[in-house]
């Protein structure tokens, strides 16, 4: 004979005597709070049976708020303990104009939950113990019937759990984000990336076909490499100075590998830093997540600030894999491959295959050029923009990163939006004229002794040794090798010889004449201008990386030294267009 069910509105008192249990312990000294928690619900609701499931793996809030339960919060009664928080609602104009929405954030709470046609009483806790991370739990109650309990669990909440389980380990329009010692999926940053695409990409067509190959080849030969006994795993690291696509290539790579058939996710590691355990901890955390979702696209950007010398064993142990990592790709970023560990960066197997995003050629300018016409053109045909002039701009920006070229376009645009007429950019570029010197960038910049100081014998050495096709004198020996010093000042040098090179082409660039009068031409030729005036205000040596070096020696330092000056060119970019916004 069958039990009567309790009716839900029969359990307040219970659920008074929970929320006053839980409370107590909370104040007082606990030992673990899981099991406490599970015993006292499961003191004070003797007819339901009780299943515990971690929030992570069986996220019903959001499960409900797909559409697929309905949930509500038995508010009726002050029993539960919330943080009520503000956010925003849309973007741009939108989220000013929105009075935004107020969102609660349960640390303890008690709802009816409504899946199928079944009833289920759910509790929500949020814990921490000492020293272990915070932990989320649900406590599924359902009314114990005759049949429906088998060897200790109750089948109707066994299948609430196995189908909002499997929906909870999938991503809708999401992506992983580890951060703070936890994984969460991230709605933001999957908006974020949802846009990019391979065309919004300018790099060199071959190295451009090769990364693309790279990844999608990977998840498509899996049994290639069964075949072959090759461990189905690999590692990429992409490098070079900043702002020249490497952050937007991964964009790239992680919508065209979402639009799959097979929707490969993405995993990305913001840090190994945590609040309560050890950076191996979330190093632990973060391999165990990607074995669970492979086959899967694992992002460490900014690898070398990420694992230091006191992780870098702990790491390369899961890199290794003593657990299988198979379907697990790699790939690690980093604007100083000289700061990164030859375990790391020097060993196949770990990360195998290295692309170098250089500052662009000629080529690449005009292609980017052209991106921005295209992109211009397509909202504003009355814009003066012909094809001709893609190629103009290219020979005007030498030394330009993509980052640098993005915030000319900005900043002309804007310039043009505030009625920039070209009059002022006609006086300064005859006062330059009537100024410029005659002797050329090589001549002011080379510290070589004059020829009337040189020993009998001595041949003319240049100390811009990567250089000396242009200015056509002997490399540096081993023996006849600059000092630190003199190459520190060499580099300087080096810097502001790609300027004054830059600034050259500016002042002496042949402009058809059928583009003198072009206003976005005079614009841009103006805003250069700005943009160098930054540039040679920047000092090399006085912006470290602020890391120690691995290898590399002067060379290192060196490169180093151009990458902390493009950041820092970077920076003064954003700023610039952040004030004008």
């Amino acid at each position: 004979m069958s039990q009567p069910i309790p009716s839900l509105g029969t359990t307040q008192s219970n659920d008074k005597d929970v929320f006053t249990s839980f409370r107590a312990h909370a104040n007082g000294q606990r030992i673990e709070t899981k099991s406490t928690a599970l015993n006292i619900i499961r003191t004070a609701y003797p007819s339901h049976h009780v299943t515990e499931v971690e929030a992570q793996r069986c996220d019903l809030f959001n499960y409900a708020a797909a559409g697929k339960a309905i949930l509500t919060l038995d508010g009726d009664q002050d029993n539960f303990d919330t943080t009520r928080t503000w956010k925003p609602v849309g973007n741009g104009i939108e989220k000013k104009l929105s009075p935004g929405r107020l969102d609660d954030d349960f640390r303890f709470a008690r709802f009816h939950y409504q899946w199928e046609d079944k009833e289920y009483l759910v509790y929500h806790v949020v814990f921490r113990d000492p020293f272990s991370s915070e932990t989320r739990l649900f406590y599924i109650l359902h009314p114990r019937t005759e049949g429906n309990v088998v060897e200790g669990h109750c089948i109707d909440s066994d299948a609430l759990v196995l189908t909002c389980g499997k929906w909870t380990s999938q991503l809708h329009s999401e992506i992983w984000v580890f951060d703070n010692g936890y994984w969460e999926k991230s709605k933001e940053l999957y908006a974020a990336v949802s846009g990019s695409s391979w065309s919004d990409v300018i790099l060199a067509p071959d190295m451009k076909k090769g990364l693309i190959e790279d990844v999608q080849g990977f998840f498509d030969n899996r049994a290639l490499y069964g075949q072959y006994a090759v461990p189905w795993k690999r590692g990429i690291i992409l490098h070079g100075v900043p702002g020249n696509g490497k952050t937007v290539s991964i964009k790239a790579l992680i919508n065209s590998l979402y639009a799959r058939p097979d929707q490969i996710s993405s995993l990305y590691v913001k840090s190994f830093e945590t609040k309560c355990n050890t950076e191996q901890y979330s190093i632990r955390q973060i391999f165990t997540q990607a074995r669970r979702c492979a086959p899967c696209l694992l992002i460490f950007e900014d690898l070398d600030s990420l694992v230091d010398d006191n992780i870098r064993s702990y790491f390369l142990n899961e890199v290794d894999g003593l657990e299988s990592n198979d379907g697990i790709l790699m790939i690690g970023s980093t604007n100083h491959l000289d700061k990164l560990d030859p375990a790391i960066a020097k060993r196949p197997s770990r990360f195998d295959r290295k692309y170098h995003f250089k500052l662009p050629g000629e080529v690449e300018r005009t292609l980017y050029a052209e991106y921005w016409r295209q992109k211009l053109l397509a909202k504003n045909e009355e814009l003066e923009f012909p094809e001709e002039l893609c190629g103009v701009i290219s020979q005007l920006t030498e030394g330009f990163s993509f980052a640098y070229l993005k915030e000319l376009f900005v900043m002309s645009l804007l310039s043009l939006v505030r009625g920039f007429k070209g009059d002022d950019f006609e006086i300064v570029e005859r006062d330059e004229a009537d100024s410029a010197p005659e002797d050329t960038p090589e001549a002011s910049t080379s510290t070589t002794a004059p020829e009337d100081e040189k020993k009998d014998g001595e041949a003319e050495v240049c100390t811009c040794a990567s250089k000396c096709h242009t200015c056509g004198k002997a490399i540096p020996s081993p023996s006849t090798a600059a000092s630190p010093q003199t190459k520190k000042e060499a580099t300087v040098n080096e810097n502001a010889a790609d300027t004054n090179r830059s600034k050259l082409a500016l002042s002496s660039l042949s402009i058809p004449e059928h583009l003198a009068d072009n206003l976005l031409l005079k614009v841009i030729r103006h805003q250069i201008r700005v943009l160098h005036a930054e540039m040679d205000n920047t000092k090399t040596e006085e912006w470290p990386s602020g890391k120690k070096e691995v290898g590399g020696g002067d060379k290192g330092a060196a490169y180093s030294a151009q990458i902390a000056l493009l950041e820092r060119r970077n920076r003064i970019a954003r700023n610039r267009r952040a004030a004008a916004c």
